[in-house]
């Protein structure tokens, strides 16, 4: 974090974009989706999202997606970006129900206004086999899993502290999930006192 930031434009970027294995995707000022590269429309089809491949995509408001947990972390680096000119970076996990993936994400200014991030994969293999668990160990009183949007970890009902991974809380269209973040997550890659 911290690097000083060259500062593209989009017609000059955009063809790289476009061929790029990255994830990529450009904000306005305002930080709504102005375009997204091909490799976003492949993740988004492979991952059972193929709706985030739709144009209906265009202008959707970061902040309106992006958990309220993490809403004043994410803020505050696109805060930074502008108000320093340097490249942002921070490595998050994004995995699937069968496989584990982490990704780097950058963000940097974007010429003559906006910003461009780009998420590239930095790890990925299949998730070790993992033991049965009971559902109902996970399932809180208001019939809602909590499930941690860092690292996709379940946290226990009969051990609050505790917080599993549970693949099968990852598949698409499981209903009556809740989004948090666990302690651990919290404090290493979301610390309250450091500046993004």
């Amino acid at each position: 974090m911290g690097v000083p930031s060259f500062i593209p434009r989009l017609e000059d970027v955009r063809s790289v974009l476009d061929n790029s294995a990255d994830v990529s995707f450009v904000l306005d000022p305002d930080l709504r989706l102005q375009y997204r590269n091909p490799a976003w429309n492949k993740f988004a089809s492979e991952n059972d999202a193929p709706e985030l491949a739709s144009e209906a995509v265009i202008g959707t408001d970061l902040r309106r997606v992006i958990g309220h947990d993490l809403l004043p972390f994410y803020c505050a680096a696109f805060e930074k970006v502008q108000r320093e000119q340097v490249v942002w970076d921070c490595l998050y996990e994004c995995s699937s129900p069968q496989v584990f993936r982490k990704f780097r994400m950058q963000i940097q200014i974007l010429a003559p206004s906006g910003y461009l991030v780009r998420n590239n994969l930095v790890v990925e293999h299949p998730h070790p086999p993992s033991a049965p668990v009971e559902r109902a160990e996970y399932v809180n009183a208001d019939s809602f899993i909590k499930v941690c949007m860092h690292c996709r970890c379940s946290r226990r009902v009969d051990a609050p502290s505790q917080w599993d991974f549970v693949p099968a809380h990852l598949e698409r269209g499981l209903l009556h999930v809740s989004h948090s973040l666990c302690p651990v997550c919290l404090e290493c890659f979301y610390p309250k006192e450091q500046d993004p």
